[in-house]
C-alpha cells in the first residue's frame, strides 16, 4: 500500500535485533563492474508495488557498488516470462534478478538449461535449482505484528485476516499467534479467496470483526472502501495493509481507516544480494532443506519485515509492539 505521500511509524524493529543504466563511477578500479539483469513483472516501474521495491534497492545499491543493469518487463503469459529472461540470458549477465513467483515456472526451465548463468527470484522459493538464489520473507512474523496490533486496537475482540488462496498460511498461522499473546480469548476470523476481498470485508463487520489484515496482493483499495463506508455507518472499523504487494491511492476519505502495513524489504534483499556479489558470494542460507532450496529469509532481525504504523491510536501502541516485535523475530517458518 503506497499512498503518495505519508509519514512513517516504522518499527524497524529495534536495534537489538530493455533499458541500460550504469553506476560504473562506483567500481573498484581493479574489479569488473556487475551486470545485472532484471525481469519486471508486469506493469513495470511506477507500479507502486514490487517492481517499484525492487528499483528502490537498485538504487540504493548504486551509492556503492558498481553495476550497469538490463531491464525487461513481461506482458504476464507464460510464454513472455520465459522469453524476456531468455533476453537476458543472451546479453550475458552476471546475475539476473526476476522479481516475483509468476516467474518461477519459467526459471525452473531455464536455470536447468543454462547451469553456469546465475538466477535470483524474489519472493518466491519453490526452484530448487542450484544456481537459483531465493529471496523470501518471514510471513508468520509478519503476520505475527498484524495480530499484535489488531489484538491491541480491537474493541469488539473480534478480528480478521483475509488471504488469497495463492499464498501460504504463514501470515494466518503469525496472525493468530500473535493476537492470542495478547488476548488469549480473543476471536479470529480467517478466510482465504480469490474472490471479491470486498465482499468477504463486508460479511466479517457485518459478523462484529471490527480490525482486518489483508494480505491479498494487487489494490486494496475496494477494501478499504468497505472499511471507510462502515465507519461513515456508525462502526468503528481499521484496516491493516501489506506493502508492496498492495498498493492504492489513498483519498483523505479513506485513508484515516488504515491503521498499519505490514512491509516486505525488498530492497534491502536486494542491496544484500549485489553487496555478495559484488565480492563474488551469493546469499547461499539453506531456506527449504526438502526442496533444495538456498538463499535467505529476511525477517526482523534482519529489518527485513517491519509494521509501519499509519494513525494516531497505533502510532501510541509503539513501545508494546516492539516488545510482541521481540517474539516475533523468534518465530521460524
Amino acid at each position: 500500500m503506497s499512498p503518495v505521500k505519508k509519514i512513517r511509524g516504522v518499527l524497524a524493529i529495534i536495534a537489538i535485533f530493455g533499458i541500460t543504466i550504469s553506476s560504473s563511477s562506483f567500481a573498484s578500479a581493479n574489479q569488473p563492474e556487475l551486470h545485472i539483469g532484471v525481469a519486471y513483472d508486469t506493469g513495470g516501474l511506477g507500479d507502486h508495488s514490487l517492481n517499484d521495491a525492487v528499483n528502490s534497492g537498485f538504487q540504493s545499491a548504486k551509492k556503492r557498488i558498481g553495476f550497469s543493469l538490463e531491464s525487461t518487463v513481461t506482458i504476464g503469459s507464460e510464454s513472455d516470462r520465459q522469453a524476456r529472461v531468455l533476453s537476458l540470458v543472451k546479453k550475458s549477465c552476471d546475475l539476473i534478478l526476476v522479481v516475483g513467483s509468476q516467474y518461477a515456472s519459467a526459471l525452473k526451465v531455464l536455470a536447468a538449461q543454462f547451469p553456469d548463468q546465475k538466477f535470483a527470484i524474489i519472493n518466491d522459493e519453490t526452484v530448487g535449482l542450484r544456481n537459483v538464489t531465493s529471496l523470501v520473507f518471514a510471513e508468520d512474523q509478519g503476520g505475527y505484528l498484524a495480530g499484535v496490533t489488531a489484538a491491541l486496537l480491537t474493541q469488539s475482540s473480534k478480528i480478521g485476516i483475509i488471504t488469497n488462496l495463492s499464498q501460504s498460511k504463514d501470515f494466518d498461522k503469525g496472525f493468530a499467534l500473535g493476537a492470542q499473546a495478547v488476548k488469549k480469548g480473543i476471536l479470529i476470523n480467517s478466510k482465504y479467496t480469490n474472490d471479491s476481498t470486498a465482499n468477504v470485508a463486508k460479511q466479517m463487520i457485518a459478523d462484529g470483526v471490527d480490525m482486518i489484515f489483508s494480505t491479498n496482493p494487487g489494490s486494496d483499495v475496494d477494501v478499504l472502501n468497505v472499511v471507510a463506508s462502515a465507519n461513515k455507518d456508525g462502526k468503528s472499523v481499521g484496516l491493516i495493509g501489506l506493502e508492496p504487494e498492495q498498493y492504492a491511492t489513498l483519498s483523505p476519505t479513506t485513508k484515516r481507516y488504515l491503521i498499519a502495513s505490514v512491509v516486505k524489504r525488498l530492497d534491502t534483499a536486494v542491496v544484500d544480494l549485489l553487496s555478495e556479489m559484488s565480492i563474488g558470494n551469493t546469499l547461499s542460507d539453506i531456506v527449504n532443506p526438502s526442496l533444495g532450496i538456498s538463499g535467505r529469509r529476511y525477517g526482523i532481525i534482519d529489518k527485513g519485515v517491519e509494521i509501519s504504523l499509519w494513525s494516531s491510536k497505533s502510532i501510541k501502541l509503539k513501545k508494546q509492539i516492539n516488545y510482541f516485535a521481540k517474539k516475533a523475530a523468534k518465530l521460524s517458518t
